[in-house]
């Protein structure tokens, strides 16, 4: 009975209080109205951005960001730091962008990136924000107003607008209850129930975001970089676009000129720029645009770093970069007259796929597009040149601004290029008198315009070469016409003379040689000189007719033919010669390269043998009574001093060597004979 009681009475209790239960959220003022009324300023965003967590791409990529999903943490016993710390501790299972609470708001993780917090299809999507539960409806309204403003700076600043998608399942504002309803991948369904609970709901939410981001709008905060121009007169520009009914047409004051956008806003599925005459969303600004009423291009800063351009006499420049007609600094026609002068440029900065670079021209600063500027690069070179014809242009001067023509002056003549300039995609040589970059200088070539060979120094080292008789002497390797020194006439009349060489040179693939011939410097090619190689010998030899040339000298100037004087006989060789690719044999009456010297003797036309020594043992022979016997070795007819006949009456008579030599193969014997000396050949020689 007494429980009975007991439960009659918690049932009456239960009833009687009810009302007061169900009642106690319309207790509650409206939210909105009182964050407005108390004039609650959201609190400033804190970036503490955890460098432990995953960093992936959304799926359009970087910073492709699609929307903002608004969680809440479902723990009435935590607090922001202690989400924060758990999120941190866990964050391989999930982790959100961001935390808010009455008093703060703290970013955990870059929004360019994903983050795990709603299932793989929303994680792939959208920016995740978590709202920390809190202990009384003051604390509620101040940590809505902090959460309501990060939203709306998201979807602000990546130019979303404010669409919730809790009814359709498209949209940029997104509960986790419509992720779980419309994508899947997630089962949760805040924050709506914790809303509730204080007598809120979402679509007054989703009017707290909207007026954040009007806020916004209306701060003109800056949210993107963009150059635009307006497409038709009669388009509107708007003071505000959460107020189309305030507007003004652009007439043809605004056309054919560059504005800057540094805002952006997207509303009623429509996207708005703010135009300004500077680059502020603050300063100089003139309304909003409809995107459809204007054509942009993205505009990025790449940097402020000095550099060197050069005009290329083309384009237009303008007050702005990818100026219209009425930011035109000066007409093309203006920058053909400046042609190739200096551009100095203190920014740069990229429009579209564009670049533009700012600097000082004339004394204005202008913008000019990359494609009519071009770099200048100047570097050392060695080379040698001609000109090509009469009709090329020699510029004065690095800038190309005067010129004078060749003609004949400058022709057939052979230039020094110590300096080359690569200017507007050419290469430009320049030519002087001397191998020098600064003094004979006479101007810039157009590399078109001019033969050229590369031109090195191989050594200074002295050599000493002899003429061919072939070839021009110039005063400079590689010479034209009007640097020869000495024609081919007269280098043949040369022939053979010496050459002492002090200076090599490479022109190309050839060798140039510069010495003193007859009192005067020239340079010679080197397939018109030869070397003298003259070294000792031992060798026989017989000429080989009459007709024979005996040259006189080592320069082979002068000569006399051999006929038969010098015919049938041999002659010792204890010099040779290679000169010209020929070799030749300094010939003598004896065994000797200073005594008994008759001439040299072209190989080709004198047979020779090798003559050795072998010993001079004395020895015994006999002779066999055959054979010839000679004054010299291997002798001819000239050298007989017994013949064979002769010797056949001395057969077997006693023969007495006191020297052995070689000639060729065949051994050869000296003695005494008859009170008289002579050479046998070994095999009409015999032992006894």
């Amino acid at each position: 009975m007494k429980k009975f009681v007991v439960n009659v009475i918690i049932i009456l209790f239960i009833i009687m209080t009810m009302p007061t239960i169900l009642s106690a959220k319309e207790n509650y003022a409206d939210v909105n109205n009182y964050i407005k009324t108390h004039k609650f300023r959201a609190a400033k965003i804190e970036y503490n951005h955890n460098p432990s967590f995953l960093k992936f791409n959304y799926r359009n990529g970087y910073g492709m960001v699609e929307g903002v999903v608004a969680h809440e943490t479902a723990n009435d016993d935590s607090t922001i730091l202690k989400e924060i710390s758990y999120m941190s501790r866990n964050h391989h299972n999930a982790f959100v962008h961001a935390f808010a609470d009455h008093n703060r708001i703290i970013e955990i993780h870059p929004t360019e990136f994903g983050a795990w917090g709603a299932g793989k299809y929303a994680n792939q999507r959208f920016v995740h924000i978590e709202l920390v539960r809190v202990d009384s409806y003051d604390q509620f309204a101040r940590s809505i107003n902090n959460y309501a403003y990060y939203i709306a700076s998201v979807l602000y600043d990546n130019a979303l607008g404010v669409t919730s998608a809790d009814s359709s399942g498209t949209g940029t504002l997104w509960s986790h209850n419509a992720v779980s309803k419309h994508l899947g991948g997630t089962n949760h369904s805040d924050p709506h129930g914790y809303f509730s609970r204080y007598g809120y709901s979402w679509n007054q939410f989703v009017s707290l975001v909207t007026e954040k981001h009007s806020e916004l709008i209306a701060s003109k905060k800056a949210n993107t970089s963009k150059l635009g121009k307006i497409k038709y007169s009669n388009a509107y520009i708007y003071q505000n676009p959460t107020n189309l009914n305030n507007r003004t047409i652009a007439g043809a004051t605004q056309l054919n000129k560059v504005f800057y956008i540094k805002a952006q806003s997207k509303l009623k599925g429509k996207t708005y720029y703010l135009i300004s005459n500077l680059p502020s969303s603050k300063n100089a600004t003139i309304g909003w645009v409809e995107s459809k009423d204007i054509t942009t291009l993205s505009h990025l800063a790449v940097d402020s770093v000095p550099k060197t351009f050069y005009l290329k006499g083309k384009g237009v420049a303008y007050d702005r970069p990818w100026g219209g007609s009425k930011n035109v600094v000066y007409t093309s026609n203006e920058l053909a007259q400046d042609k190739y002068d200096r551009f100095d440029v203190h920014l740069t900065q990229k429009v579209g796929t564009n670049t533009w670079y700012r600097g000082s021209l004339n004394g204005k600063t202008v913008w000019i597009h990359g494609n009519h500027l071009t770099i200048k690069e100047e570097s050392s070179t060695s080379r040698l040149g001609k000109v090509n014809d009469t009709s090329v242009k020699i510029y004065s001067n690095d800038q190309l601004t005067t010129a004078f023509t060749a003609g004949s002056e400058y022709m057939n003549n052979v230039y020094y290029i110590k300096k080359q300039m690569k200017l507007d995609g050419n290469t430009y040589y320049l030519i002087s008198e001397q191998p020098s970059s600064v003094n004979g200088i006479i101007g810039w070539v157009n590399s078109k315009d001019i033969t050229t060979l590369s031109h090195l120094a191989v050594d200074s080292v002295p050599k000493t070469y002899y003429l061919k008789g072939k070839g021009i002497a110039y005063n400079r390797p590689w010479g034209g016409s009007k640097n020869v020194v000495y024609t081919s006439n007269e280098l043949a009349q040369d022939k053979y003379e010496r050459f002492d060489v002090h200076l090599t040179q490479k022109v190309g693939t050839n060798t140039w040689y510069r010495g003193v011939l007859n009192g005067k410097t020239v340079w010679i090619h080197g397939n018109h000189l030869t070397i003298k190689e003259e070294s000792s010998t031992s060798r026989l030899g017989k000429v080989n007719d009459t007709s024979v040339r005996i040259y006189s000298n080592d320069q082979l100037t002068t000569a006399f033919t051999a006929g038969t004087e010098y015919m049938n006989n041999v002659y010792y060789i204890k010099k040779q010669m290679k000169l010209d690719g020929n070799k030749y044999y300094l010939i003598s009456e004896q065994p000797s390269s200073v005594n008994g010297i008759i001439g040299w003797v072209n190989s080709k036309d004198i047979t020779t043998l090798s003559h050795l020594a072998v010993d001079s043992v004395p020895k015994t022979f006999y002779l066999k009574g055959k054979g010839v016997a000679y004054n010299r070795p291997w002798g001819g007819g000239k050298n007989v001093v017994y013949t064979s006949n002769e010797l056949a009456q001395y057969k077997y008579e006693r023969f007495d060597v006191h020297l052995t030599q070689k000639v060729g193969t065949n051994t050869w014997y000296r003695g005494e004979f008859r009170g008289g000396t002579m050479w046998i050949h070994s095999s009409h020689l015999d032992k006894k």
